[in-house]
Parts: C-alpha cells; structure tokens; sequence
C-alpha cells in the first residue's frame, strides 16, 4: 500500500514537520490576534458556521406521507407519533435538538445527543429555500432511519474541526483543517512554522479541498476506504490525498449523476480542468477565507463574450441545480459546461445500484478493490476480509464485518472469537454486539446472549435491531413478558420492523 506519509519530502522540510503531529490550537479564536480581518471573514463563511451549538427551532409540524410519519418541532424539542384508527398517538419518540449541522446558507440539520453518547442525525431539517421544514437529505423515503441514525465520524470529519477529545462536542470547521497544526507556529511566529497551502503544488491544494469535497456517490457504493492503518481524522493537511484514502465510483457513466456533495467530483468531470494541466483548482475561482469568488474564467477564454464587463460565466456556464439526493437545496453544478442542459428531480432518487465499483481520482490496490465490490455474502468473502486483516488487524469495521459474514454461512465457532475481538477493541459496537448475542443465543447461551444485548441496549438505546434481538431472545428462554416488552420498543423506534410486528403477533395467547 501506499506510505507517502511517511516520507513527507513531497512538502518541504517546513510542511513536513506540521505532518509529525496532530493538528492542534489552530482555531480562528487562536489565530485572531495576528489574523484578525482573516478570521473575522472566515467566520462568516458556510464552513466556519458548519456546527450550530443552539440552533433555532422555529415551531411547526410536518407530514411525512410516505412514510405515514407526524413531526412536531416544540421549542427543542422534535416529537414524532403515527395515528391509530381512532386518531390517537402511538409509536411516540420524543428527542431533544442539541445541536445542528449547516450553515443555514442552504440547510440546517438537527442532532440529539443520546445520554449514551451517541449524537444522531434527527429525521427534519430547516431548507431555506422553503423558509420551512423538510425531511433531512437521504430520509425522504418510506423506510427512512427516523430518529435512529448514528453519526459517524466519517460524518463529522468533513462537517466538524478536528475533535479535542473522543467525547467533545463537535464544532465548526477550523483553521488546522487547511493549515495544520498551529503549535509551532505559536511558539515561533513567522513564516515557515505553518503550512501555507497557497505554497504547496497544485496538486496538494486540490487534495486539500478534496479531502472533504469529493464525494463520488451519497449511497449505494462504498465511495471511499481508508489506506490500512489511517483513521478518520489522520489526514494531514498537504499530504497527498491517495496516502489517506482509496476513492471509488460507480462504473456506469458519471455525467447523468448530479448530487449534493459533486462540487470536486463535477469539476474534474470539466473539459476547462482536464484541459489546465492540473493548474485549475478550487482556489482558482474561490477565496477559502471569505467564501468569495474571483473572476478567473478570463485568465483563459480570451473571446470577446468572456471579456464583457458584466459577464456572470457561472450563471451559465456552471447553473444552480437541485441534486438528487438533496432535492430542497439547489448548489452551484461544478461541471463547466457550454450548455448545459438538465432536468431538477422532484424526487430523491434511491434507485439502487447493481453494478461494478472502479477506482475514481486515487488508485486503489486489487484488495480494497474487490473489497469495495463486495454484494451478496458468497463463500469468497470472508478470505478478502481475512487479507484485509493482515494489513491492517485493529480495524474494527472489517472485523465486525468478517464475523458477520462468518455467522451467516453457518461457520459459527470461526465467528466467535473474530466478534470477541471486534468487541476487545470497540466494546461497544453496535454490529459486533448483535451478531455475538444472536450467535451465543442460537447455541443455546441465552444468559451470554442476554449480556451483550443488555451492553447494546445502553450504549446505543436506539437501535431497534438490539431491542428486537432482546425480544426473540426472551421468548426464546420462555420469558413471553419481557419478549413482548423489547418487541414493542422495538416496533415504537422503527414502526416499518415488519418482523417485529409478527413475532409480537405471534406471542399473544
């Protein structure tokens, strides 16, 4: 695999010691003695308002019909409940709205820090083109998460700075983001102790913003793997982009495909970028401290229509669309076109994918590649994540992945000690959890089984596969109560859980 980390002579001897150690202390409240009309103007922009710490939460209620859903914004608070044939509420969950995600230059979308911990994504989100709510991007659909999906770091990575501690609350995107850690720099205030990104090839200015800005596809595919041994946050700025990460696309052709995050996947789609011998980059056209754009189409096209005083080339050249994936936003296309022509969906678009996986912008080995086409659960499978984890052994996902696998094709004393490992490194992941208990459980250790779900249900009290697991479990053992009970919470966090609607069914006397 690529190690371009840890030979840094790529960056200058300057830049490579901001490589060394994590990103630290560079914040505009860090910066602001030295930088005031810089941070004061960065502040303002979309990325240095990413985190809301008290968002506002004009009162409302909303319909979701596909999904037969009611929301009802009070205060800070978001309450959601069905109907029952006499009109009453049922499948009442009530969430408080801590925090938010967004500017608000297009959307706001709420959070809610779970007493265990973990912050989920709530269902709504303020639009401010309906100056109203809508649901979040990715929910407008009849089985949507509702109030159960976890934010990920993978999340917070491109929405948040870089986090003070696992437990921290996340905030607006930062300094360090661009420029790396800011320790030296404070000690030693000149040039040379911080990594100026303007210094760096164009190369590494791209991967700067693509880091975050480059987003293949929202669902469907793995768009993205980490290089063995990198974490979320370890990216560096100005290290090459392919040393952090492998990216990945659909095979199937790109340019139909418009989605809320395709700025940098559009722009390298862009005859105007194939074309500038890797000179165009994103801060050809953008300041990254002010949000401002610069004329820079003239720099090229010498025609007398680019130079007219009052030409507005992105108004044309580069319209405002509605992605599929994001349907009550509308952001700028970055795929440069002469004219462009396209149809705004009415609709989120969730038409599933069936086809290959190819690497898009960084290389990727034969490993990660045919990892990243992993579909259906064949007898190969399992050998791909046992290679993977000889590379890399502490990665938690694959692990937990791999004893999945394992337990699905009947392999169950191999799944045991992969998903005892999984859990040593990350007690508490969700995943690993349910495939143990269900495995301890199907071998007749119902008191193992009953351990694990019970670890499951407190650290992530949300998870309806863990209360329906609970639920077949007791009734497993005989304990029809309490089967009834983890059933029926499992029904109120997911109302669609069919299963759970018919084994509760099937337990009535």
């Amino acid at each position: 695999m690529p190690a371009c980390s840890s030979n840094p002579a790529w960056l200058g001897a300057a830049a490579a010691l901001l490589l060394a150690a994590a990103p630290g202390l560079a914040s505009p409240q860090t910066c602001r003695p030295c930088h005031a009309a810089i941070t004061a103007a960065y502040e303002k922009t979309g990325m240095g308002r990413s985190i809301q710490q008290r968002p506002l939460t004009p009162p409302a209620t909303f319909y979701h019909r596909l999904s037969n859903r009611h929301y009802t914004v009070d205060g800070s608070r978001l309450r959601r409940h069905q109907l029952d044939p006499a009109g009453r509420p049922i499948q009442v969950v009530e969430k408080s709205i801590d925090l938010a995600i967004g500017s608000g230059n297009h959307a706001v979308t709420f959070l809610h820090r779970s007493p265990a911990g973990p912050l989920l994504e709530l269902p709504l989100s303020w639009y401010t083109s309906r100056n109203g709510y809508a649901m979040s991007p990715g929910f407008d659909r009849p089985d949507h998460p509702d109030m159960r999906r976890e934010v990920s770091p993978t999340c917070l990575f491109c929405h948040a700075a870089y986090p003070d501690s696992p437990s921290a609350a996340p905030r607006s995107i930062d300094c360090a983001r661009c420029h790396g850690d800011a320790q030296a720099h404070l000690r030693q205030p000149e040039r040379g102790t911080i990594l100026n990104p303007a210094r760096l090839t164009p190369a590494r200015q791209l991967d700067l913003c693509l880091q975050c800005h480059l987003q293949t596809a929202s669902s469907g595919i793995p768009d993205s793997l980490l290089q063995p041994g990198r974490g979320v946050f370890s990216y560096r700025p100005g290290e090459p982009l392919a040393a952090y990460k492998m990216l990945f696309d659909r095979a199937d052709p790109p340019a139909p495909r418009f989605e809320v995050n395709h700025a940098g996947y559009r722009l390298l789609q862009s005859a105007c970028f194939q074309k500038s011998s890797g000179a165009l980059t994103c801060t050809t056209c953008h300041d990254p401290h002010s949000a401002q754009t610069r004329p820079a189409c003239a720099n090229c096209h010498q025609t007398e229509h680019a130079r007219q005083p009052a030409a507005h080339c992105a108004g044309c050249h580069m319209p405002k669309r509605r992605p599929a994936d994001a349907i009550h936003v509308t952001v700028t296309d970055h795929r440069i076109q002469r004219q462009p022509r396209f149809t705004n969906p009415s609709a989120e678009d969730h038409t599933p994918y069936r086809g290959k996986v190819i690497p898009f912008y960084t290389p990727a080995d034969d490993l990660s590649l045919a990892i990243a086409n992993v579909g259906p659960l064949t007898p190969a499978v399992p050998e791909l994540y046992r290679q993977h984890l000889q590379r890399d052994p502490t990665d938690v996902a694959t692990l937990a992945a791999l004893g999945n696998a394992l337990f699905r094709l009947g392999r169950r004393q191999e799944a045991l000690p992969v998903l005892e490992k999984a859990l040593a490194l990350d007690p508490h992941h969700a995943g690993a959890l349910n495939t143990l208990s269900v495995a301890k459980a199907s071998s007749g250790d119902y008191p193992g089984a009953l351990a694990l779900l019970d670890r499951a249900r407190r650290a992530h009290p949300d998870n309806a596969l863990v209360w329906f697991n609970l639920g077949v479990t007791h009734a497993a053992r005989g304990d029809r109560t309490a089967a009834a009970a983890a059933l029926r919470e499992a029904i109120r966090l997911q109302p669609d859980l069919s299963e759970a609607r018919a084994r509760l069914a099937a337990l009535a006397p």
